[in-house]
């Protein structure tokens, strides 16, 4: 893997800036979800951009948000480099708090779908009435609330497969699989896929050429007290006939296989070396996936992996090490180009890899020099037609997340 100091530009765009404080000190691990809406300070300016879809035909990015005020959606004009509001509370309810991966763009009615979910406790599940799916037109800003599809559950990332015009999307707190049929405005849960021990969904998935939808699974062992050797483990789901395939195998660990690039060490030349964090429990839990249209998924890894799925065969290769403070939660493809971010607590990178050759660049310096800050997390990217990266910002417990924007040549 090729090291460089720093894209050509990063840049924060803020929609609130609200300073955060007391995380550490009084909240983390003692607050509940009514003291965070009791608060002005977090309940207005704690925002995530956990959403991010370019549209090619408005030429602008939208933007899914985490805020518990129920505003959510946003345009983002790259031109004016500005926010607009797209009105969501129209339809939000008091639980409707996020939109979580769930943001589509249908080429077919060029409409947006997504889905919300939640920040609440269980305690108060009987009168949240659960995610919505919802349509709304980008251009007029017309929006229709299609359906509720698991009453009282929430929803985390949803995928599509426009062809056959379904919908389907993943339950939080309970792990289940579901399908909505566009057309017919009919859902149903197609099965169950999480346990008691961990979190087992895909933080998002993918339909393939085929009409396959691919996710993740975790075992059920009831008759014993720890999980087994891959607790972790992909499915795939097709709609004619109800089929199910249940590998008995997941994604790429960080500290087992053979990577089929090479990597060299990944160091910031602002602050020295990146500190690697050892992930005792690394399950190969999937933090993203992204598909190139052909023969292969990729997916990055909660441990920091880059692996590849390949559709023909359900195997997986692990290609590289990238992330070395673990999480991946952001992958994207254009023209053949494939471009990665992620990390934690602030040592963020961006990777850029041309599919068709052997080099993997690393950018490992994402900071806006005006302003002197960096992301805490990044959770999604999109790329444009002029191959600029958006980076949605979530997690940040000291301010309002920020939208960057990164040009790398």
């Amino acid at each position: 893997m090729e090291l460089l100091s720093r894209p050509r530009s990063v840049k924060a765009y803020p929609l609130r800036n609200e300073k955060l404080k007391g995380w550490e000190e009084t909240i983390t691990g003692r607050w509940t979800y009514s003291d965070l809406v009791a608060d002005p300070a977090w309940f207005n300016g704690w925002i995530s951009f956990d959403a991010l879809r370019w549209n090619s035909y408005t030429k602008k990015l939208y933007c899914g948000l985490n805020s518990l005020d129920g505003d959510l959606l946003y345009a983002f004009d790259p031109q004016s480099s500005r926010f607009e509001s797209l009105n969501s509370r129209q339809w939000t309810e008091k639980y409707d708090v996020k939109i979580h991966r769930t943001l589509l763009l249908n080429p077919a009615d060029r409409c947006l779908y997504m889905a919300t979910s939640l920040l609440h406790d269980l305690d108060r599940q009987q009168e949240a009435k659960g995610g919505k799916l919802v349509k709304v037109d980008p251009v007029t800003g017309a929006y229709q609330v299609l359906s509720v599809p698991v009453p009282s559950l929430y929803i985390q990332s949803i995928a599509a497969d426009w062809k056959r015009n379904i919908l389907y999307g993943f339950t939080y707190p309970a792990e289940a699989v579901f399908r909505f049929d566009i057309a017919t405005g009919v859902s149903r849960i197609l099965g169950y896929i999480g346990n008691a021990i961990m979190f087992a969904q895909p933080h998002n998935s993918v339909v393939d050429r085929d009409g396959w939808l691919w996710g993740t699974w975790a075992e059920t062992r009831a008759w014993e007290e720890q999980v087994g050797q891959d607790p972790i483990r992909l499915f795939k789901y097709h709609p004619e006939g109800d089929r199910f395939v249940w590998f008995g195998h997941g994604l790429s660990r960080k500290d087992t296989g053979k990577e089929l690039l090479t990597c060299t060490p990944h160091i910031s030349h602002e602050s020295g070396p990146m500190q690697e964090t050892r992930h005792k429990d690394d399950f190969g839990f999937c933090d993203s996936m992204t598909y190139d249209g052909g023969r292969y998924i990729y997916a990055g890894t909660v441990a920091g992996v880059l692996c590849r799925i390949d559709i023909v065969s359900g195997e997986v290769e692990k290609l590289a090490n990238v992330i070395p403070t673990g999480r991946f939660p952001a992958l994207a493809i254009k023209d053949g180009v494939l471009y990665g971010a992620g990390g934690l607590q602030g040592k963020t990178q961006l990777i850029r890899w041309n599919i068709s050759g052997d080099r993997v660049e690393c950018f490992a310096d994402l900071e806006d020099q005006e302003v002197q800050t960096r992301p805490a997390r990044i959770h999604e990217i999109a790329v444009d037609e002029e191959h600029r990266i958006y980076m949605g910002e979530n997690d940040n417990h000291h301010r309002s997340s920020y939208l960057w924007i990164a040009r790398l040549d």
